[in-house]
């Protein structure tokens, strides 16, 4: 029987160095442990890919899916996997590639307990993680997202000034300070990545800010809610610095940004800010 030909190991002058060429959005899966300690599966999409040499017509993609059926598919989300995927990907095309990069993207799952009653919710947490190797060094990225809530300063202001100025009683209040629900997206070049790491930075820019989202309430959940915005009147602004000043003294983390959305319930645009440290963004992978 005649071998086929190998179409993609052509060579020519003509054929121009790639700074990336892979697959993007395989369908795989990730292994984490719940608060109880059992093995949960996490669906996710993997993008993964190398640099092409010059004079080279095409990398054998088939050769990178596989590695990642053995190294990322039902694994668990660790710094030696993606190191080990990374050397074995390069290795396969030592002769035309010395780059490489990964991106996993998924929605990483939290148990939550109501701030009163103690009941137990359920959160999603859009998670990427991005991960490159060259032949001297490897860096990697997290992003993050959280939701809160905040309530404006401002509006919280002329609140009071119009509670202020009745000087009878009235059955309703004269006015409500306005409240958003908003969003934090966090990206850190950290160490390493591990599920602990992951949960301890949503933990703490969740604390930081003191009004995340809940779940499950009831009245008694709902007025500690309602105090712990009080507690926390906070524009964009203040938003943004109270999670830089959670960041800052972490060892883990080398650099980070910060982008705060606020989602105004008073205009029909949102109120946005961004803060950065140390933060030099990975250079052929973006975060969405």
């Amino acid at each position: 029987m005649k071998a086929q030909a190998d179409v993609q190991s052509e060579k020519s002058s003509q054929y121009n160095q790639l700074d990336w060429v892979g697959m993007t959005e395989i369908q795989t899966v990730v292994l984490a442990k719940n608060q109880e300690g059992s093995v949960i599966s996490l669906p996710a999409l993997l993008d993964v890919g190398v640099d092409l040499a010059a004079n080279h017509r095409g990398i054998h993609m088939s050769r990178l899916y596989r590695l990642h059926q053995e190294l990322i598919l039902n694994q668990p989300l660790q710094q030696p996997q993606l190191t080990q995927f990374a050397t074995q990907s390069l290795e396969s095309h030592s002769q035309i590639s010395q780059y490489f990069a990964c991106k996993l993207k998924l929605n990483w799952p939290l148990q939550t307990l109501s701030l009163m009653s103690n009941l137990a919710g359920f959160r999603n947490y859009p998670i990427e993680v991005i991960f490159e190797k060259n032949q001297s060094q490897e860096k990697t990225w997290l992003q993050f997202e959280v939701l809160y809530s905040s309530t404006c300063p401002q509006s919280a202001g002329l609140s009071m000034e119009v509670l202020k100025s009745q000087n009878t009683a009235v059955e309703r209040l004269p006015a409500t300070p306005h409240a958003q629900r908003s969003r934090a997206v966090v990206q850190a070049e950290v160490g390493e990545v591990s599920q602990a790491l992951i949960e301890a930075l949503i933990e703490r820019v969740e604390k930081a800010l003191g009004t995340p989202v809940q779940t499950t309430v009831k009245k008694a959940d709902e007025l500690r809610f309602a105090q712990l915005n009080a507690e926390n009147l906070m524009f964009c602004e203040d938003a943004a610095r109270k999670i830089f000043q959670a960041l800052m003294d972490l060892s883990q983390v080398k650099g980070f940004s910060v982008y705060c959305e606020h989602q105004e319930s008073l205009h029909p645009h949102n109120a946005s800010s961004c803060i950065s440290h140390r933060f030099q963004r990975p250079e052929r992978l973006h975060f969405e």
